[in-house]
């Protein structure tokens, strides 16, 4: 008996000595206090915490620890507990603001519990010290109040969405765009401004952000006719994971409405320049040919320097007729109203022709001008013939004006792919590398400025327009002191090949289609899109619209309804993963090489491939084919 009571006290004291050191070393304040609010007991950590010794506290009122705004309620919250039972802290936890021994208040969390001691009702009280965390949230939340005043000062609309679907943050601009007072409301806004269907295609290009990781650009028309360039970018969490979209958008209402008005005020500019050449021309055709009469007149009325006179007028109402021309074909360019005609042609006959008509021009200014074309190249080339002898002889004459006396002037050519790349070269003065850039702007002489030769610098510009009308590809390379190399690449085929074509109807880049028509052009390469865009500029009826992967597509063939799709062959080979669904009941031109060609793909019955890249004139026939059926 005596021995398992002194093992009960052994027991006993060791847990008391276990909690006396749990107490001591525990990293928060613990008091014990008694019904009155009196300090009965502290732990060592309270002086770390409050400044206070043990011996400072037991004995006082709790009430020494608490803000001087909260001192004489102690006692009344006690003494309500006391008798209704109803806790105010007890039980519980919260944040609160303890006070220091030296004045100052320290943020800490307090948990009171209560206890009972041989009938004795006691609380304990923990504080953990919150000063390190509550530093850290008011670093935090400086530094958001610092980005939302810096996001709130920029002024194009910025909103924050997370990737469950809810608006976070938005910015003033963003707000005051579609006439919100709080972010809460982004989502009915937004609903309301955009128009039917753009908000599944948004929704689309997030899911495609979220899984590629790259920022995307779209531009959204709204229902008032204001149009945004949106900028989005995923924001990723400090583990990696993204978890919200930003989004910037821009007003590009003003500055669609200023390149309108400058469209308007440079087809205004090219209908005064049209208007204004073919005043000029009358009357400056009569002097030429009042001129001509005098200096072909059988009767030698006129004397020698009449006659030189005369002659001088000639030469120079020419020249002026040249730059009018070349300024009338420029303004027909630029105003849409040249028309292009192209066809198969003998490159060979072409080049000779341009060679003749300009050798008067270099055996004046004592310049060799010859051909160097290789033997056999008896193929032809797919260009408008008119408009093609244009732009070598304004290419020849350049290359000729601007030479030394016994320079040389040579055309030579080189087959590749399919194409002829025919290069007008010179021994001429050549042109600076950073003037390159320039080359091809309308009234741009470059260094010519002040020379002696003749011209308006629109040759190069209508030369450029033209090549580029008639689907060809124009670059130069040149070396100051060396001359220049001007060198066109279009379409060719060899004599071969034309004879096996011999009795057919050529077939011409143009269609015939008697309604609109949207085509959907699905390619993940941007310059591949701007290639298609360039192509269908010459098709008016038909409205393209670009997507870069299939899940894009999907939406916007939901929204545009178009009648026909075009897709890349690397893009093609998705879309038994993706689903066919978009594509049922539609047209489809798929363009493909050796490499891309989807074997396996279940298609609609109105279908076509095309090898790829595919010229323009296969292109339209194919269009033609597959959507007169539609009409």
């Amino acid at each position: 008996m005596n021995e398992q009571s002194t093992m009960d006290g052994r027991c006993a004291r060791g847990s008391q000595a276990h909690y006396k050191a749990l107490v001591d070393s525990a990293a928060a304040a613990i008091l014990v206090i008694d019904e009155r609010g009196i300090i009965l007991d502290a732990n060592p950590f309270t002086h770390t915490l409050l400044g206070y010794a043990q011996n400072q506290l037991v004995g006082q009122d709790v009430e020494c620890l608490m803000p001087p705004e909260h001192q004489g309620k102690h006692g009344q919250y006690l003494k309500k507990y006391l008798s209704t039972g109803e806790p105010n802290v007890i039980g519980t936890g919260r944040r609160v603001m303890a006070r220091h021994r030296e004045g100052h208040l320290v943020p800490v969390h307090l948990a009171v519990s209560e206890v009972w001691v041989d009938a004795r009702r006691e609380f304990i009280g923990i504080m953990s010290d919150l000063s390190a965390l509550t530093h850290a949230q008011a670093t935090v939340q400086h530094e958001r109040n610092r980005l939302k005043t810096i996001i709130d000062a920029i002024g194009n609309p910025v909103f924050v969405r997370e990737l469950g679907g809810q608006y976070a943050l938005a910015n003033r601009a963003c707000l005051q765009a579609v006439n919100v007072d709080h972010v809460t409301q982004l989502a009915e806004a937004f609903g309301k401004a955009l128009p039917d269907g753009m908000r599944d295609t948004l929704n689309a290009l997030d899911h495609q952000l979220t899984a590629d990781g790259g920022p995307v650009h779209i531009d959204v028309t709204l229902r008032d006719g204001r149009t945004f360039k949106l900028a989005k970018t995923l924001i990723h969490h400090l583990a990696g994971e993204p978890y919200a979209i930003v989004t910037v958008a821009y007003d590009a209402t003003p500055l669609l409405q200023a390149m309108q008005e400058a469209e308007r005020a440079n087809q205004a500019k090219s209908d005064f320049l049209s208007a204004m050449s073919h005043e000029l021309r009358t009357p400056l055709n009569s002097v030429l040919g009042y001129a001509q009469l005098l200096l072909k007149s059988p009767d030698p009325t006129l004397s020698d320097s009449q006659h030189q006179y005369v002659e001088q007028i000639h030469q120079s109402g020419r020249h002026l007729l040249a730059l009018i021309n070349d300024v009338l074909d420029l303004a027909k360019i630029e105003a849409g109203k040249t028309t292009i005609n192209p066809t198969w042609y003998p490159a060979m006959a072409l080049v000779n022709d341009a060679i003749h008509t300009l050798a008067p021009l270099a055996e004046r200014q004592k310049v060799s001008l010859q051909s160097h074309l290789p033997q056999g190249l008896d193929g032809e080339l797919y260009v408008d013939p008119i408009r093609f002898k244009q732009v070598l002889i304004n290419l020849l004459s350049n290359a000729v004006k601007y030479n030394h006396p016994q320079g040389s002037v040579w055309v030579d050519a080189r087959e590749a792919g399919g194409n002829l790349t025919l290069c007008v070269n010179d021994t001429g003065i050549g042109i600076a590398s950073d003037q390159l850039a320039g080359l091809f702007e309308p009234f741009n002489r470059l260094m010519a400025e002040d020379s002696l030769i003749e011209g308006a610098g629109v040759g190069l510009a209508v030369t450029h327009q033209l090549v580029a009308k008639m689907q060809g590809r124009i670059e130069v390379t040149s070396q100051v002191g060396e001359g220049s190399c001007f060198s066109v690449t279009f379409p060719y085929r060899s004599a071969l090949s034309s004879a096996g074509s011999e009795g057919k109807v050529l077939r011409q880049a143009s269609l015939s289609l008697k309604q609109p028509h949207r085509v959907l052009y699905i390619d993940r390469d941007s310059h591949q899109q701007r290639l298609m865009a360039d192509c269908f500029e010459d098709w008016p009826l038909l409205t393209l619209h670009c997507a870069h992967d299939v899940s894009l597509a999907d939406a916007m063939a939901h929204t545009l309804a178009p009648s026909l799709l075009i897709i890349n062959g690397d893009d093609a080979a998705t879309l038994q993963d993706h689903g066919l669904q978009f594509i049922e009941g539609r047209s489809v031109i798929v363009l493909e090489t050796e490499q891309n060609k989807p074997h396996h793909l279940h298609t609609p019955s109105s279908f076509k491939r095309l090898q790829h890249p595919v010229s323009s004139s296969d292109l339209a026939a194919a269009i033609q084919s597959l959507l007169e059926d539609r009409e």
